[in-house]
């Protein structure tokens, strides 16, 4: 069943199949942090994502706390975003042009691209409308 992008259930997804998934349960081990991901008009919204040792424990939509006190926060329109689930922008480029903008410990998430990049194409997976 499709769920919205740009919704508490895109993320609850997100949520169930990598907690369901046992090669993200030794890849993201390391995963101790807080995510907030900010969409940008056209639609707009803000989501807070916890990770435990890479187990999701919440997932709700974002306070401007969450925001503030995220590890890291990642914003962009939600038309980046969307080509970024549906495959055709690739989100590294879209980090590097600025289409994506990072906030956070960045030598952290370089440490742990690889993780970060699974949780994006788990994302990827999920079908959405």
């Amino acid at each position: 069943m499709a769920v919205k992008l740009g919704s508490v259930e895109f993320y609850e997804a997100m949520g169930e199949a990598l907690n369901a998934d046992p090669v993200w349960a030794e890849k993201g081990s390391k995963i101790d942090f807080d995510m907030a991901y900010k969409y940008e008009a056209p639609v707009e919204g803000q989501f807070f994502v916890s990770f435990d040792k890479g187990r999701v424990v919440a997932v709700r939509e974002a306070s401007q706390e969450d925001l503030d006190s995220a590890d890291f926060m990642i914003s962009g329109s939600s038309d980046v975003w969307r080509g970024c689930f549906d495959g055709s922008i690739n989100p590294t480029v879209a980090m590097t042009r600025g289409k994506l903008r990072v906030r956070g410990k960045m030598a952290q998430m370089l440490k742990n691209m690889p993780a970060f990049m699974y949780i994006q194409e788990t994302m990827g997976k999920i079908e959405f409308e």
